[in-house]
């Protein structure tokens, strides 16, 4: 099979619109611990304790250079 052809996983780690918590401003990194993501789609930030709400995301999207996050 051709891994070229394969749909990207949906997940924080190839998503625009989530960053690691420990990117974000003080006082927000200090919880990177208990979420380790950090979602942009809406206009208040969203901590993720757990990436599983992104598989089903309406609003996914892939990040536009292809990189994923650390």
């Amino acid at each position: 099979m051709d891994p070229t052809k394969l749909k990207p996983q949906k997940g924080a780690h190839n998503c625009k619109w989530a960053e690691p918590t420990l990117f974000e401003p003080a006082p927000e990194w200090t919880d990177a611990e208990r979420a380790p993501w950090t979602c942009h789609r809406q206009a208040v930030p969203m901590h993720l304790e757990s990436t599983e709400v992104c598989e089903e995301c309406p609003r996914w999207e892939a990040r536009p250079d292809g990189n994923r996050k650390p």
